[in-house]
This record gives structure tokens, C-alpha cells and sequence, in this order.
């Protein structure tokens, strides 16, 4: 008896060896190349932000070197208003003291000379007699030099002691002196022709 195989159901197409390696390759090709990709992309935006921190940085120091290129011309506006200021206060000092001592009395002597502002000086003085500090301030008045002259202030000396009722004999020879402070106004462009006169 003979058996015959009859096989009714449809053949299974066999895949061949070849079609599965291209598949593999293909996929591999794919997965390497996405890789790749990735990896780039990754690597190029890290480099891209480090560029742009030294980019910043860079401007930065460009912003500090203008800044400190442009700080002497600042700095030179005070330093012109200083000289400014300076040359404004200029005034024939030296001439001005010699005239103010040359109108004092004979016995009349200076114990403080002091600048106030531009245009006004103290002076304190010290006389023998009253007539002698009213006339030192008459003279002050009368200055072509001066714009105004005052008496700020006068003491005595040694009549404390004498009003306290002290044995004041050993200085029967010595006066009282009186001590004046006086305010004085110049006009600093008159004080000019006191270098003249010289």
C-alpha cells in the first residue's frame, strides 16, 4: 500500500538567510546613525554654550577696559575745579598782613591772624589803652584796601586779678592790656594794587 502525503494547507515562503542579514544591517545601520546623531547634537550644543560664556566674558572685559580707559577724564573734572578753587583763593596775603601791621599803634601787637573765607580774615590784637584799639579800628575803617571792618570782641587782662583785690605791686610798671578781636572784609581785587605799590 502506498501512502501518499497530501498536504493541502499552503507552503510557509522560507525567509531566507540573506533577507534577515540585510534586516539586521539595516537596523543596526539605523540605531548606529541615530546614535551618532544624538551624540553629536549633544556634544555641539555643550561647545556652542561654552562659547557663549566666553563670549559674555569677553564682553565683559571689553565693558571694564572701556570703563577704565574713560575714568582719567572723569577723574580730571574735580581735580580742574581743585586748581579752580585754588587760584581763586589766590590773594596778596603777604602784602595784605604788611598793611594791616603797618596801621597798628606803636605798641600794638598781633596774636592771631586767621582766614575765614575768600573775602574775610580775623585778627586779634592787643593794646596798652582803649584810645589805642579804637583808633587801630578807626584806621581799619578808613583802609582804601578794606570793605568793612568790626570789633568782634574785648578782653582785658590782669584787672581780674586786680579787682579780686591781689597784691598786684610787682606789676605797677605793666599796664593792663586789652585784647581785640576784629572782623575785616577785603576786596580781593583791591589787594592787587598793594603788590603795585611795593
Amino acid at each position: 500500500m502506498i501512502l501518499v502525503d497530501i498536504n493541502l494547507l499552503p507552503k510557509k515562503e522560507e525567509k531566507s538567510f540573506q533577507s534577515m542579514m540585510i534586516l539586521i544591517a539595516a537596523a543596526t545601520l539605523f540605531l548606529g546613525l541615530t546614535t551618532w546623531i544624538g551624540l553629536s547634537y549633544y556634544v555641539n550644543s555643550s561647545t556652542l554654550q561654552e562659547k557663549k560664556q566666553l563670549l559674555q566674558q569677553e564682553k565683559k572685559l571689553v565693558e571694564v577696559k572701556m570703563q577704565s580707559q574713560t575714568t582719567p577724564v572723569i577723574s580730571a573734572s574735580p581735580l580742574v575745579e581743585k586748581i579752580e578753587y585754588i587760584r581763586g583763593k589766590d590773594i596778596a596775603a603777604a602784602e595784605l598782613l604788611q598793611h594791616l601791621v603797618a596801621l597798628l599803634p606803636e605798641r600794638g601787637f598781633f596774636m592771631k591772624y586767621e582766614y575765614k573765607d575768600k573775602s574775610t580774615i580775623t585778627v586779634e590784637a592787643q593794646f596798652d589803652t582803649l584810645d589805642e584799639s579804637s583808633q587801630y579800628l578807626y584806621e581799619l575803617t578808613n583802609s582804601p584796601y578794606l570793605t568793612e571792618a568790626s570789633i568782634e570782641k574785648m578782653e582785658t587782662t590782669n584787672l581780674d586779678e586786680v579787682e579780686e583785690g591781689k597784691d598786684m605791686s610787682v606789676f605797677e610798671n605793666i599796664l593792663p592790656r586789652y585784647s581785640s578781636q576784629y572782623k575785616i572784609k577785603f576786596n580781593k581785587d583791591k589787594l592787587v594794587e598793594l603788590k603795585g605799590e611795593e
